[in-house]
């Protein structure tokens, strides 16, 4: 059985990651009367950079060709850069293609809101789904369907047991963690979109590129778990809040500070 624990964490994963981006853009459309425009150019940008440009080029380097795919998957370092470079190179280039050519609105308001669309969507499409198939494997676990309909769709019965195991016998805190990454995430991409709205707009695009470093560091961590090497989630997590941290102080002592508007959202 799926502990009833497990499931509160679930569902507040659930609503993490769909009220912080909607109730987000609520305050800041009330409080500062922000573009709604721009909060969906950020959802709509994540949507085409990360999941339609760059998931297939995923899928063909870590799947499809099997040279590729047996290198990066043997070689944490290699899988390390990849995945983290090429995060932060899809990323960053929409925030820079974004500000550069469809917001003209430059305020550091403007960063603000397309970060959280952009992270918002991202919270949504990984976050809230993800909590959802979880919600749905646990209602099948503790009903005792969860097997026979898994075998239905043919699924292999090391994964079926492999899945099993992993909902009922994780530690209920676990099925917090994705909530709890997406509002680091949702940080992450508010910050980042100001570093490159400030790249944008004052024309030092070495700021750009130190963005696309930035995120590929950011996602190290979790890259190096996901092939083994970093085995305690907890530990990763940790590393991501630190640097959140950082990241979110950097940004705002040095970069918000750049912008005429900084006394307006204080």
């Amino acid at each position: 059985m799926v502990s009833s624990l497990s499931i509160v964490f679930m569902v507040f994963s659930l609503l993490v990651s769909v009220i912080v981006p909607i109730g987000g853009i609520i305050f800041l459309k009330r409080k500062y009367n922000v573009s709604l425009k721009t909060f969906f150019i950020g959802a709509a940008a994540f949507f085409i950079f990360a999941q339609i440009l760059e998931a297939p080029i995923h899928s063909y380097f870590l799947k499809l060709n099997s040279t590729t795919s047996g290198f990066l998957l043997s070689t944490p370092i290699a899988y390390m850069l990849y995945g983290g470079l090429m995060a932060g190179i899809f990323e960053e280039t929409a925030r820079f293609l974004c500000f550069k050519f469809i917001i003209k609105d430059r305020d550091v308001m403007s960063g603000v809101t397309y970060g959280l669309g952009h992270g918002g969507m991202e919270a949504i499409l990984i976050g809230a789904i993800s909590s959802i198939n979880s919600l749905v494997y646990s209602n099948l676990i503790n009903k005792g369907g969860f097997q026979s309909i898994m075998e239905g769709l043919s699924v292999p019965k090391e994964v079926i047991s492999a899945t099993y195991d992993q909902f009922v016998n994780s530690s209920s805190i676990m099925w917090a963690m994705p909530g709890i990454e997406r509002i680091f995430a949702m940080v992450i991409h508010i910050s980042l979109s100001i570093i490159v709205l400030y790249a944008v707009k004052e024309r030092k695009y070495i700021y750009y590129v130190l963005a696309i470093l930035i995120h590929a560091v950011i996602d190290f961590p979790a890259a190096l778990y996901q092939v083994g090497v970093i085995k305690n989630i907890f530990l990763v997590e940790g590393v991501i809040f630190i640097t959140v941290l950082i990241l979110a102080m950097y940004v705002f002592k040095i970069f918000v500070k750049k912008f005429r508007n900084y006394n307006e959202i204080l």
